[in-house]
């Protein structure tokens, strides 16, 4: 087949079929096989573990509670998914990651279906999944128990839906309304009001550049109906049970987050997603060029076009602007870069031909040499995590795993580059790179991190000690203490974070917050019966300041712990030996 020439249908079919079974495998291998390896990551993954943990146990499915605190940071249906998921598999990583894993499947047939009505080919639909199945950032949060991946997810199908409305007539049209409809109410019940302004900030503008007048004024009616009474059952639910909820969703988790300025949560300067897009749309960023120079030559004057240009641009300004930023933010960005990243690529792809030159092999001899040398590093690298060792268990093992992963990787390069179909090059691609994100989350550091960040393996032999103490966590442990001792009697001491709102608006929480000054006389009533853990960050801080009060004589000197940025005390001192 010329290179210059479309490809002839059978041949778009042939490739498709083998793309499409190709992203699948991606996707199990990406997606769902690596969900149980990685330990969880605090406080994010312990926060969306316990509260849907709570909902199953005391039966309170309307207003969500952490450690027993309401909680209002979030609406309801991100914790409900996670809650049906542990009643299918249990209590366990798996399920606990696996709601972010689907959504993240179905924020990809999405794009395939947007990419397949705007190329009329669904050979390169398949590629613009894999596309975006195989991008960094779209990979951790699709991994990850955070409401990210579940609420981009929704706006993807919200913009999805609708466009495909636009190109319908009859009831196929009010269909696809009606799933927009549904979407953009779900995206509300995962995160609030930006399900509804992301997808008027892609839509709208795109109508009006595109002199869809009418269709701007007619065609939203029948998704907000649908929206508003997807979202209105739990929300006059939760007025009712906690008539505080909106005042505080509305006012301090939106307005006071994007206008706080300096005082906002996570404050950072306009640019910061400008990075963070290149970081996370790896491996493929490095080909941005090439796909741009592809598009440029194709044409970008199609509604579809316009469309992605919206998507992509006009949601990453909007999250400039805002005071408070998170790179997770910008995940419902990645579907239109991927999209047009396919399309182009295969475009600039088929003109140009294969490359052997030493320019174009240089990238994949740099993957298959760092290959070897993380092989090599077998012999150097320490095992024990106390000698300096990378990995909490010890596991060097993953050092020849990720070293032929890199090899494969430089080898699917290579090919590649020599390959004479520019979608087949889109493909492997897709398929090197995918070897390593699937092994990634086995790759976490957990020797080199403190304790805190991923405390759960270290604190389970505390287990029969928490669960018959009363156990004092600090904000950067109640989460996690709940999760990893869940029949203890657990409370929050001290500075308490984001639980603050929580425990000062609320007296029925009094009892489960314990501030500096009362803890004294709670450590002064632990007898071995009923001991008293408390754990926490800041070791240092911790040893000088119990030090003090022993000193005071206000407690009695406990049995200490401490071991990378954890510090655990018992009370009394005698309990630790106890068995």
């Amino acid at each position: 087949m010329n290179r210059m020439q479309t490809p002839t249908l059978a041949h778009q079919r042939t490739f498709a079929k083998t793309a499409f079974w190709c992203l699948a495998l991606m996707f199990i291998a990406i997606y769902l096989i690596p969900l149980s390896i990685r330990p969880l990551v605090v406080p994010d993954e312990a926060r969306y573990g316990v509260i849907p943990v709570e909902m199953i146990d005391t039966g309170e499915w309307i207003v969500p509670h952490l450690a027993g605190i309401r909680y209002f940071e979030k609406p309801v249906l991100g914790y409900w998914m996670t809650a049906v998921s542990f009643l299918c598999f249990g209590e366990n990583a798996f399920a606990l990651r696996l709601p972010a894993a689907l959504m993240s499947g179905v924020a990809i047939v999405c794009i395939t279906l947007f990419t397949r009505r705007w190329t009329g080919r669904w050979d390169l639909a398949a590629l613009s999944g894999v596309v975006l199945a195989t991008s960094l950032e779209p990979v951790v949060l699709g991994t990850t128990a955070v409401l990210d991946a579940p609420f981009s997810a929704c706006v993807t199908a919200t913009v999805v839906f609708f466009y495909l409305a636009t190109r319908a007539r009859g009831g196929p049209r009010f269909g696809w309304l009606v799933a927009a409809g549904l979407a953009c109410g779900a995206a509300f019940l995962i995160k609030g009001f930006l399900a509804v302004a992301l997808p008027g900030l892609v839509l709208a503008p795109w109508l009006a550049w595109s002199g869809k007048w009418k269709e701007l004024v007619t065609l939203p009616w029948i998704p907000a109906i649908v929206a508003t009474l997807t979202a209105v059952p739990w929300a006059l639910a939760v007025h009712e049970r906690s008539d505080e909820y909106w005042n505080y969703f509305f006012w301090v988790e939106h307005v006071h987050r994007f206008t706080a300025g300096g005082e906002a949560q996570h404050p950072e300067p306009w640019w910061f997603f400008l990075p963070i897009i290149c970081v996370g749309f790896i491996p493929w960023v490095f080909a941005a060029p090439l796909a741009v120079l592809g598009l440029v030559r194709r044409g970008m004057a199609s509604d579809e076009s316009r469309l992605l240009i919206c998507w992509l641009i006009l949601p990453l300004a909007f999250f400039s602007i805002s005071s408070g930023k998170l790179p997770t933010y910008i995940l419902p960005c990645f579907p239109p870069a991927a999209a047009l990243m396919a399309v182009g690529l295969v475009d600039r792809f088929s003109q140009t031909g294969p490359r052997r030159g030493f320019k174009e092999m240089l990238p994949g001899g740099v993957l298959i040499v760092l290959g070897g040398l993380a092989v090599a590093a077998v012999f150097v690298v320490p095992v024990d995590p106390l000698d300096g060792g990378p990995w909490q268990d010890g596991g060097v093992w993953r050092l020849p795993v990720l070293g032929a992963m890199l090899i494969f990787w430089g080898g699917a390069d290579w090919v590649s580059q020599r390959t004479d179909d520019g979608r087949s090059r889109v493909l492997i691609g897709g398929l090197g790179s995918a070897g390593f994100l699937a092994i990634m989350s086995a790759l976490m550091p957990t020797g080199w991190m403190t304790i805190a960040k991923s405390p759960v393996d270290w604190m389970k032999p505390w287990r029969s000690l928490a669960e018959r103490s009363t156990v004092l966590a600090g904000r950067d442990f109640i989460h996690v203490a709940h999760w990893t001792w869940p029949e203890a009697e657990i409370r929050l001491f001290g500075e308490p974070g984001e639980l603050r709102w929580g425990v000062e608006t609320f007296e029925e929480h009094a009892e489960a917050h314990i501030e500096k000054d009362e803890f004294a006389a709670v450590a002064r009533a632990a007898t071995l019966e009923d001991p008293v853990l408390l754990i926490a960050t800041f070791p240092e801080w911790r040893t000088k300041w119990i030090d003090g009060l022993v000193e005071a004589g206000e407690v009695e000197e406990p049995a200490v712990t401490t071991d990378r940025n954890v510090y655990v005390a018992v009370w009394p001192a005698q309990a630790m030996e106890s068995p």
